[in-house]
């Protein structure tokens, strides 16, 4: 590794380019603190060639950094893969954000309710409540 890459800080698309189309172990002393082992599977699950050697590193959660970084970098076939990263729809964002309001809960709990209720009667109470006003 050269001098000018000790000193730049290595982002998470760093290393999912690295080890799936460049195969340049960018992996070091010097890194290992900006690894992230969930968001580098979170990117490997986007891809079909890819996600059950994402699913299969999820299942292993106490392995090390270099251990994980490994198995990806010597599992995952070099080629460039195109794809965007999966993203709630704007009425999902506008369902969570009017949970989150009614029921004063974060959103990660407000994601689970939605999961849990019928999309079509959240619509019908958001529409009431913005029509009489009032969280409930």
């Amino acid at each position: 590794m050269n001098e000018e890459q000790t000193h730049k800080k290595i982002g998470l698309f760093d290393f999912v380019k690295a080890l799936a189309e460049t195969k340049e172990n960018l992996y070091s002393d010097d890194t290992k603190s900006q690894y992230n082992q969930f968001m580098i599977n979170r990117a490997f699950m986007q891809h079909l060639d890819t996600v059950l050697l994402a699913n299969e590193m999820n299942k292993c959660g106490s392995i090390s950094n270099e251990m994980h970084h490994d198995f990806l970098y010597n599992s995952i076939d070099k080629k460039r893969r195109y794809g965007k990263w999966a993203k709630a729809s704007d009425e999902d964002l506008e369902l969570i954000e009017f949970l989150q309001t009614k029921y004063s809960i974060n959103k990660e709990v407000a994601e689970e309710y939605l999961k849990l209720s019928d999309i079509e009667e959240l619509k019908l109470q958001k529409k009431l409540s913005e029509q009489y006003g009032g969280k409930k």
